[in-house]
């Protein structure tokens, strides 16, 4: 009989254990857990409006930065979970994967900045041959604003395989590209941009007779 007995007080601790394990879960309320931090423009000041969405996969939940910057997610589920940060005019910021067990707050060890996305800009490119298709290399290539607007100039040279290329503002404008290189004659040709574009061109030159 007293094996029986034994086995019979171990049972009920065991029972006792479990009743007591879910009773302080019940009381404290520790099946989810919470997420926090900060998000910031680069070197800059706090950011508020960010729309910050914390996806685990199955489920996605979404909230906005306060004035400061500052942000919580409460309740959540336990489980791994990606941070995405959108705002406009700025990249959007995604985290590594960050794990939330239930009963616990996790802060971000490290306060989220966004940078701001490029300003749009043209680009015009080409490349300077000469005779029957053949690259130039070394040709000075000059670009004009023409349209009275305002004033722009730049100036570049070909590389070895004849390329060249400007980076412009997204304007609507129109410019004058010219290429020079000595024993050739100057070749030159206008084009016009209207927005955030890439224009390919090709100038020719003809030697000097």
């Amino acid at each position: 009989m007293k094996p029986y007995w034994i086995l019979t007080v171990i049972v009920l601790a065991f029972l006792m254990a479990g009743v007591e394990a879910v009773g302080q879960t019940a009381k404290t309320g520790t099946t989810t857990g919470s997420l926090r931090g900060r998000v910031k423009e680069q070197k800059g000041r706090a950011l508020g409006g960010v729309t910050i969405k914390a996806s685990d996969g199955s489920r996605q939940y979404e909230m906005t930065s306060d004035g400061q910057g500052e942000f919580i997610f409460r309740e959540l589920i336990p489980g791994d979970y990606v941070l995405s940060f959108a705002k406009g005019g700025y990249k959007t910021f995604t985290t590594r994967p960050l794990t939330v067990a239930a009963g616990e707050t996790i802060r971000l060890s490290k306060v989220i900045e966004m940078s701001r996305e490029d300003d749009p800009y043209s680009v015009i490119r080409g490349a300077i041959l000469f005779g029957a298709g053949y690259t130039l290399p070394n040709a000075t290539v000059r670009l004009e604003r023409i349209d009275g607007v305002k004033k722009a100039k730049m100036e570049t040279v070909s590389r070895e395989g004849g390329e060249f290329a400007f980076r412009l503002k997204a304007d609507r404008a129109s410019y004058r590209i010219t290429a020079e290189a000595d024993g050739f004659e100057p070749a030159s040709l206008e084009i016009a941009i209207e927005s955030d574009e890439v224009r390919n061109i090709v100038l020719t030159l003809k030697r000097l007779p």
